[in-house]
């Protein structure tokens, strides 16, 4: 069987209606306070009253929507959900959407509607919208023993309607009527479909009805007996029973899912801060590596016990003279590249060879020779007396290097782990740009776990 929303506010609406009015008679103009812990809905009344509250959900002008308690349980106790996770099984079994949907577009009287829709499935019949602040309010239904409604009479009944259809809340007054007569325990029968009887311990009434509208109603003589009555009680307790008994399976739903959802959400977490935490080690090594661009075929060359490739200092004996070279063609190259292992293979073993046997494929120094006129010759003996100048200051700078190098070794030695501190700090100050963004990524980071983890009260409180 399904049913719609107005189904279900049609046959709560008069209920309703006198449930909220027995509310205004204990509450009065008392303010009022909830605690949800506990939980409680106190009436500073004289004497106070304290009910059981159940969240249905909230409503904020802001957000301009309507959310449901149930949309992600844990952040209240489950009995204080127990009424919205109730309505929403129900909603499944009706196939009423507007109860299964977690948020809701806000339309005019939307969330007094979904609670009236609410009370029908669930037996608890007064409500109370506390005003959160920021143009939120909170939908309350609100229970206990306080509220209990005196034996039903005609004369109150009748009152009771007549209030409520100047709502203009029912639409199909037949059910609404119906529905309310079995709630109350009085009884109903039905002698056509345009005219209703309904009998109370005080007498009757006789309503008649028009395109589903109440168009009449009068006294009338009881057509049942009180048996009959006593029955109608029953049943109508029977059905309050039912709801009460799905009220307790809802809350074992709603605890059920509760603890489903806390895993989930500690599952999700951990694997956010792993994810975070992986990236932030993958930044810092990318960033900490030496930039290699191009490093593709390029062999790397440790260096000689001499020192620096290309960075030794100049020989002592080096001799003043002309430098020539002879570049090597394409295709020599290639030949004594070929023809290389084969001549290594086939030649004998042989002493080092001499200074004189210098091929053309390396830079050779050229002597001077003979025919060299008087005035080369007096610039080669300027450059070799400069050179000798530069030997005997080279020789001098050594001799007093080494000097100051005996006298600061205990100096160096003592301050090693100052030069290491240095180097630490300076290697430190290198890093320091790839890690500059660290504490930014860690600000984002926590930025978006507080929005992951009040992401439902910015949207339930209209935040």
């Amino acid at each position: 069987m399904t049913k719609t929303l107005q189904d279900l506010i049609d046959e709560s609406i008069f209920i309703s209606t006198e449930y909220q009015a027995r509310l205004a008679e204990i509450s009065g103009d008392s303010e009022w306070t909830v605690d949800f812990s506990a939980p409680s809905f106190t009436l500073d009344s004289d004497p106070s009253v304290s009910l059981d509250p159940y969240l249905l959900g909230t409503e904020s002008d802001q957000r301009g929507s309507w959310i449901w308690s149930w949309q992600e349980l844990g952040h209240f106790p489950d009995v204080v959900v127990t009424a919205a996770v109730q309505a929403r099984e129900a909603g499944e079994h009706l196939g009423v959407q507007e109860l299964t949907t977690d948020e809701l577009v806000l339309s005019e009287g939307l969330a007094r509607r979904l609670t009236l829709a609410s009370k029908a499935v669930t037996g608890v019949f007064a409500h109370y919208p506390a005003a959160a602040g920021g143009g939120v309010r909170a939908w309350l239904l609100v229970d206990g023993p306080q509220l209990e409604l005196p034996e039903p009479t005609v004369n109150r009944m009748g009152r009771i309607m007549a209030q409520a259809l100047q709502t203009n809340t029912a639409v199909h007054h037949q059910r609404a009527v119906d529905s309310y007569a079995r709630l109350r325990g009085a009884h109903i029968s039905w002698d056509t479909e345009a005219c209703a009887v309904i009998t109370a311990a005080d007498g009757a009434l006789r309503l008649w009805f028009d395109d589903h509208s109440i168009s009449g109603i009068e006294q009338a003589e009881p057509v049942v007996s009180k048996r009959e009555l006593a029955q109608a009680a029953k049943d109508a307790d029977k059905h309050r029973q039912a709801l009460r008994e799905e009220a307790r399976r809802s809350l074992a739903i709603a605890q059920r899912e509760s603890e489903q959802q806390r895993l989930s959400r500690e599952e999700a977490e951990a694997q956010r801060v792993a994810a975070t935490e992986a990236a932030l080690a993958s930044e810092d090594e990318q960033q900490a590596a030496p930039a290699l661009e191009d490093t593709e075929g390029v062999e790397w060359t440790q260096p000689t016990a001499e020192g620096q490739p290309f960075d030794q200092e100049p020989r002592q004996d080096a001799e003043p003279g002309l430098v020539s070279t002879h570049m090597v063609e394409d295709d020599e190259a290639a030949t004594s590249e070929q023809a290389a292992p084969a001549a290594a293979a086939a030649a004998p073993a042989s002493p080092p060879a001499s200074d004189d046997a210098v091929t053309d494929a390396h830079p050779v120094i050229e002597e001077p020779d003979s025919t060299r006129t008087r005035e080369q010759e007096a610039e080669d003996e300027d450059r070799r007396s400069a050179l000798e100048r530069l030997r005997a200051e080279q020789a001098e700078n050594d001799a007093a290097r080494a000097g100051e190098s005996a006298e600061s070794a205990p100096a160096s030695a003592a301050s090693g782990s100052t030069a290491s501190t240095e180097a630490a700090d300076e290697r430190a100050e290198q890093a320091e740009p790839a890690r500059a963004e660290t504490p930014e990524r860690e600000a984002e980071t926590q930025k978006g776990e507080e929005t992951k983890k009040k992401g439902f009260f910015s949207r339930f409180f209209g935040l």
